[in-house]
Parts: C-alpha cells; sequence; structure tokens
C-alpha cells in the first residue's frame, strides 16, 4: 500500500490521466489510435514543464522547422521549382536548425563530440540490417493478415516530393535521422528521464511512432517495430552517431529505391 501511494505521487504517474481526457474531445472522430497518439504527445508535454525540461522542447521545435518550412513554402504555389530566393530560405532555416540543435546538446553535454570512432562501421550495419528484417517481416505480416501496405504518412511525404526540389526532398528526408534521433532517442534517455531507463525506453519508443502519424494496424506495426529496433540500439549502446547513422542510412535507401521505381 505504501509503494502505491509512493508511486501516485510520481508526476510522471498522475499526469497520465489528465493527458487521456484532455485528447478525448479532439479524437472522437480519428479513432482510439488518434486518441492514443494525441494522449501520448499531451503526457510528454505535460511531463516536460512538470520537469522543467525546456532543452527537449526547444530540440523538439528545432527539429520541425525544415519540414514546416517546405510545407509552407509549398502552400504558396503548386510548381516544382521552387525559385532560388525560396531555396536559399529553407537551406538557411535547416542548416540553423541543425547548427543550433547540434549546439545545445553538446552544452548540455547529452552527446559526445563527433569523431570518426562513434561510426562503428560493423553496428551500423548490424542496425541496418535489423531495420530490413523487420520491415521485411511486418509487410510480410500484413499481407498474411489482409492489411494494406501503405501508411498515411508515406503517402504525404511522396505528394510532398512531387511539389518540392529533389535536392531539398532529399535533405529534408536523410537529415531526418539527426533531428529525430536526437529529439526522440536522446532526449528522453538523457534529458526527460535520464534516472528511469525504462520509462524513457518506453517514451523513446512509442514518441518516435507516434510522431509519424500511425493511423491504422499497419502503419502502428512498421513505425513501432522500427522505433522499437532504434531505441533498443541506442538503450544497449548509448551512441547518438551510431542510431543517426543507421537511421540516415535507411531513409537514403528509401529515397533511392522511391526515385528509381519512379
Amino acid at each position: 500500500m505504501t509503494r502505491f501511494k509512493d508511486l501516485i505521487k510520481k508526476p510522471w504517474t498522475w499526469t497520465i490521466l489528465p493527458a487521456l481526457l484532455f485528447a478525448l474531445p479532439f479524437s472522437l472522430s480519428g479513432g482510439w489510435l488518434q486518441w492514443l497518439s494525441l494522449s501520448l504527445i499531451l503526457y510528454l508535454i505535460s511531463l516536460i514543464f512538470t520537469y522543467k525540461k525546456a532543452i527537449w522542447l526547444a530540440l523538439f521545435v528545432l527539429s520541425l522547422l525544415p519540414s514546416f518550412t517546405t510545407v509552407l513554402i509549398s502552400q504558396l504555389h503548386s510548381e516544382k521549382a521552387f525559385s532560388s530566393l525560396e531555396q536559399v530560405v529553407f537551406f538557411f532555416i535547416f542548416f540553423l536548425s541543425l547548427g543550433l540543435s547540434y549546439f545545445l546538446a553538446r552544452r548540455r553535454k547529452i552527446i559526445p563530440p563527433i569523431a570518426l570512432k562513434e561510426f562503428p562501421l560493423g553496428k551500423i550495419c548490424l542496425g541496418f540490417g535489423a531495420l530490413f528484417l523487420t520491415s521485411l517481416f511486418v509487410n510480410l505480416l500484413a499481407q498474411a493478415l489482409g492489411l494494406q501496405t501503405s501508411t498515411e504518412n508515406q503517402e504525404a511525404l511522396d505528394k510532398l516530393a512531387q511539389i518540392i526540389p529533389l535536392g531539398i526532398f532529399a535533405t529534408q528526408t536523410i537529415f531526418a535521422g539527426f533531428f529525430e534521433e536526437l529529439t526522440y532517442r536522446v532526449g528522453p534517455f538523457e534529458i526527460l528521464f535520464e534516472k528511469n531507463k525504462i520509462l524513457a525506453f518506453l517514451t523513446a519508443s512509442l514518441l518516435f511512432a507516434a510522431v509519424h502519424s500511425p493511423t491504422d494496424l499497419y502503419s502502428w506495426l512498421l513505425y513501432g517495430s522500427m522505433s522499437l529496433v532504434l531505441t533498443s540500439f541506442y538503450f544497449k549502446y548509448r551512441n547518438f552517431y551510431l542510431n543517426m547513422a543507421i537511421h540516415m542510412l535507411w531513409n537514403f535507401l528509401g529515397i533511392s529505391t522511391a526515385f528509381l521505381i519512379n
């Protein structure tokens, strides 16, 4: 009984219920998956303010700036060829976000300085192979269950690729590996829950899947399983650059495959 009382006094425990309740009115038409996704996001935001982890919020905002910029510019016209000024604006914001994110992470000492030893080739290949096998297994399982093997997130990316220049799309997609691993993998482990690795593992796994807007069982299986692989690698090796390299290589494969098919 004493342990239960101590548990409910923890901020990460009593903030769960308000998040679930506040998310409910905004997800009535989207089903329980949308409700869980929105609840998770609200829960993490409440934890940021509860534990005074504003540094993570800064990394989160910076990670969204490049994609927000391309979406905003693409709304201005339907032509694929961005003007020279628009491309300059994108790359300025991209490098600003990249530089500030790295600066904040190094200043907080949540990642080490970049060095060649931080990129072990064997482990990178192992992680990439694990992602490939996981993705293959999920697709085979989805076909066996008769599930649609496509996601709304991927369809949105395909539409965006038809509007924005290839160079900008490739830069944004590949370097998502940097921003997402720093925000959704390093953040939970080294900022939000540095004293509770199990909670950090669960948060990192669920948050990465949730931000990719899963809307059905297949998308949850796909992004959830990939997130488990990447989170497991960080949990075991605690190497941001290793995770970043695996993630960026995977995204590069996705772009290359899509380009060859089209």
